[in-house]
């Protein structure tokens, strides 16, 4: 079926141009990666990429070249207004299957690259310097399927979960339809207790972040002991710290969890976080 005219918001749009957009609103047929760019780079680029095929092979989309991918940053950033100071921006790579007829796709399909650049989001440098509240959603994640562990642009559940947030906590925990925690609503969660770091088991449901496998793995350099488990949101009762983490965030760390206080950014490991992240350019103070 060809697209014979378009509009958006009442305005002619080229109908040459419409289809690859037209799958990714009628069926979030395609994948996104959020990217920071600190200093004009763009932070764990490669991790972004891999993510990015990794979830294009399991939906047969297919990913140009990365020196490709690379060349279309550099285009970007080129053509940056004039004014914009590059401390930190946001970058927001969509991958759109470019092709099919409703529900039927392509073996092999075409994917098209849409990159947009951002500015990078205001949030109070309290929640890094002191902590969050946070606290379980009343909305369940919907798991069971490899794909609902990609970064699809079907976000249906996640916005969901945020009109559902109470204005007292700046996030919240998904548990799956089993009970089990799984992740925050635009973050994953982590544990601590003694030396042993713990975040949930996100293989059928849930996005397991960039940010996330590198603190995971910092977290083993520093001797911690990480587990990967299923647990019902009882282990948190246990916990001597909760941390939320993203690509843009870092990480923030929980003062108090529901009814519950924690030590915040006074805890362990949020204090060897926050400064390993300052390196890294994501705490408020950094640049």
């Amino acid at each position: 079926m060809a697209v014979l005219a378009c509009s958006i918001d009442g305005v002619s749009q080229d109908a040459a141009t419409f289809p690859p957009l037209a799958r990714a609103s009628q069926y979030g047929d395609g994948l996104f990666e959020t990217i920071a760019i600190i200093s004009s780079q763009p932070l764990f680029w490669q991790e972004h990429l891999a993510r990015l095929r990794h979830g294009a092979a399991i939906l047969g989309i297919s990913v140009p070249e990365d020196t490709v991918l690379a060349r279309y940053w550099q285009r970007l950033q080129a053509n940056l207004p004039g004014g914009v100071v590059p401390g930190r921006l946001v970058l927001k790579i969509l991958l759109v299957r470019s092709e099919g007829q409703g529900y039927a796709t392509p073996k092999e399909s075409i994917g098209q690259l849409l990159f947009l650049l951002q500015d990078w989001p205001e949030r109070p440098a309290a929640y890094w310097q002191e902590g969050i509240r946070a606290g379980l959603s009343t909305v369940p994640l919907q798991c069971g399927a490899p794909y609902l562990a990609l970064k699809s642009l079907n976000r249906l559940n996640q916005i969901l979960a945020r009109r559902a947030l109470t204005e007292l906590w700046q996030e919240a925990v998904l548990c799956d339809l089993e009970g089990f925690l799984r992740e925050g609503i635009q973050s994953n969660l982590l544990w601590r207790h003694g030396d042993a770091l713990y975040t949930p088991d996100l293989h059928d449901g849930g996005i397991s972040g960039i940010q996330l496998g590198a603190i995971l793995r910092q977290a083993e350099e520093w001797g911690f002991s990480v587990k990967i488990v299923r647990e019902t949101p009882d282990a948190l009762h246990q916990a001597e710290e909760i941390l939320f983490c993203n690509s843009l965030i870092g990480s923030w760390p929980v003062q108090q969890w529901q009814d519950r206080g924690l030590p915040g950014a006074a805890g362990t490991l949020a204090q060897r976080l926050s400064a390993w992240q300052r390196g890294l350019g994501l705490f408020p103070e950094a640049l």
